[in-house]
């Protein structure tokens, strides 16, 4: 599903975060927190967020991801078997 009016459909914690299902786009640190994003670490303050795809995070205690859910089916019903 497309953002929409930059809302996002889902947030969930970044440390238990489902990257295969799901497509993140914006992080927000309830905390202060360096979390490493795609191999680079990040000073984040406390409240703040970063618009960024995440493919990869770690060190991400106090962060959370905002996303959508990834639709793996086709339009076309013949070929979702």
């Amino acid at each position: 599903m497309p953002l929409l009016n930059d809302v996002h459909s889902i947030i969930v914690s970044a440390s238990s975060a489902t990257l295969s299902a799901y497509s993140f786009t914006e992080i927000y640190a309830a905390a202060a927190a360096t979390p490493i994003v795609n191999g680079v670490q990040i000073a984040m303050a406390a409240g703040s967020s970063i618009k960024i795809k995440v493919n990869d995070i770690s060190n991400s205690t106090g962060c959370f991801l905002l996303g959508e859910k990834i639709n793996n089916t086709y339009d076309n019903p013949s070929l979702n078997g």
